[in-house]
């Protein structure tokens, strides 16, 4: 069933998936959560697109058959990603590398059409929502990227704190599954998948998390800090039961002098 609160007692195997937000160079919100649960795998990989993430996450439960003592979290990845399978392995790039892996005429052609990634992802989201809704385990699905476009919001403002603020106040809507302003792009396609968005957690609290830290990643890194990450995870699940070892593994790769504080409370 899908989750609505954090208890790692419950679980003997924990998957986890996603792109370099699940797992990166140092530890993320799923290594965390690893820390309280025997059995742990990441099929996350760093520039991996929802292509892949939809993959894998078909593919583990062809391998391990998740059940009743299983945690399945999946963290969906921004569209403008293109994963391939090609000689045994994955090939995953971001919009900055796919040129270099299929050279410049591909990109032109096809690395800028949004609303067929927004078409291709919302059914790959849609088709592993219905999978693990008839699942034994328990799964949860969120996202800290854009999942769509407004042209008219990059328009507005230059400052970043408010245009994440607007973006926040405009995409709530959508994701509580209110109307649909006309604010975005491809609105079609958002009022055919609404329930998948409906069912995407914590579509804003990267811009929270940012907003309220200031990043403190070295060399300017926009992926979150494990302290971050533990924000997050207090924020979605603020009754969690995190053990005292994944909360000291967390803060003890901190990278500044920055102390944990709570997240405010969630809308």
């Amino acid at each position: 069933m899908r989750m609505h609160n954090l208890d790692t007692k419950k679980y003997k195997r924990f998957f986890a998936f996603g792109c370099s937000f699940t797992n990166y160079k140092w530890p993320t919100w799923a290594d965390i959560i690893g820390q309280d649960i025997e059995f742990y795998q990441n099929w996350a990989m760093p520039g991996a697109g929802n292509h892949f993430i939809f993959n894998s996450v078909i593919e583990a439960d062809a391998r391990y058959h998740y059940n009743k003592d299983d945690l399945v979290i999946i963290f969906w990845s921004t569209k403008e990603r293109e994963d391939r399978y090609h000689n045994n392995v994955w090939l995953n790039d971001t919009n900055t590398t796919q040129e270099k892996t299929y050279g410049k005429e591909w990109v032109m052609r096809f690395g800028v059409d949004f609303r067929g990634f927004l078409v291709r992802d919302m059914a790959y989201m849609k088709a592993i929502q219905d999978i693990m809704k008839n699942k034994d385990c328990d799964w949860v699905n969120f996202t800290w990227h854009e999942l769509f476009n407004s042209s008219h919001l990059r328009q507005t403002s230059n400052d970043k704190e408010s245009l994440l603020r607007l973006w926040r106040e405009k995409s709530k809507e959508i994701y509580l599954g209110g109307s649909i302003a006309d604010f975005f792009d491809d609105r079609d396609v958002i009022k055919l998948y609404q329930d998948v968005f409906t069912n995407v957690d914590a579509m804003y609290k990267w811009f929270e998390v940012e907003c309220i830290n200031h990043r403190i990643a070295p060399d300017n890194d926009l992926h979150p800090t494990p302290m971050e990450a533990l924000q997050f995870l207090d924020w979605l699940w603020p009754n969690n039961t995190l053990s005292d070892k994944a909360r000291k593994y967390a803060l003890s790769w901190d990278y500044s002098n920055k102390p944990y504080r709570p997240p405010i409370s969630r809308l």
